[in-house]
């Protein structure tokens, strides 16, 4: 009887693992950076998530990173910056912030890197590496889920991604009313300086909001001449972490994102 309900067990954990999931699994933790995240809130805002879960010696595993890196650095420039995010996982709960965030570093990529993806492993696929998910919007929906990677995936994930955004609905970091956007030091510690360079006068609204897009203070609302723009703004009072300056000029928006360190 104990043996049946051992295979009977394992059964059932098999099934869960390969099941195909349609719905996200929600959660909320710290990154490695010390940034509270909450799945659900993010979703709940219209956002994406990439989510790679990796093993420190999986080869493979870097070779989906970079192509996702690549494939993320691309749709940010049509959608802007923190409407599509990348995840970077631990596979195993095991796995410290110090040699994720050391994984993350050495290899370049530009994703958010966390522990204990063993959970959520388990729900998206099971142990396979690298295990891959897109999730996105308030319904909470898989958009993409798959063990290993292939050279295609890239290409489905893009469209699942623009398909949920609607290929025109993008935030765009630079319109016809704006020449150029900058934001320096990057990350910064103490203040930032916004340059900005208009084609023409205008009304300027600028947020400073959180990594799940909450409002953290007004910086701006003033009107601009055709020209160049620069102000400083204080960031000293503010938790170490990952923040977006929405800004919209003329009823054309754009996101820049900046990373604040104590």
């Amino acid at each position: 009887m104990k043996t049946r309900f051992i295979l009977l067990s394992l059964l059932l954990i098999t099934v869960f693992s390969n099941a195909q999931q349609t719905t996200a699994i929600d959660f909320s933790m710290d990154d490695c950076n010390g940034q509270m995240h909450h799945l659900y809130s993010e979703l709940d805002s219209g956002n994406v998530v990439i989510l790679e879960f990796f093993m420190l010696s999986c080869n493979g595993c870097i070779v989906a990173g970079d192509a996702l890196e690549a494939m993320h650095h691309d749709l940010e420039m049509q959608y802007g910056e923190g409407k599509i995010r990348f995840y970077h996982f631990g596979y195993s709960n095991t796995y410290t912030c110090s040699s994720i965030s050391n994984w993350v570093t050495t290899n370049g990529y530009s994703s958010t890197p966390f522990d204990s993806g063993g959970t959520q492993v388990a729900y998206y696929g099971g142990m396979g590496m690298p295990t891959i998910a897109v999730v996105a919007g308030s319904a909470h929906d898989v958009l993409f889920t798959n063990v290993g990677f292939s050279d295609s995936d890239t290409d489905t994930i893009a469209t699942a991604i623009k398909s949920f955004l609607g290929t025109n609905a993008g935030i765009q970091n630079e319109s016809s009313a704006i020449g150029s956007i900058e934001v320096f030091p990057n990350p910064c510690a103490d203040n930032f300086t916004l340059s900005l360079v208009t084609k023409e006068s205008g009304m300027l609204r600028l947020e400073l909001t959180d990594i799940v897009g909450k409002k953290v203070q007004v910086l701006a609302i003033e009107k601009l001449e055709k020209g160049i723009w620069n102000q400083s703004f204080p960031v000293n009072y503010l938790s170490s972490g990952i923040y977006f300056i929405k800004g919209e000029f003329n009823d054309k928006i754009f996101l820049k994102k900046i990373s604040i360190q104590e």
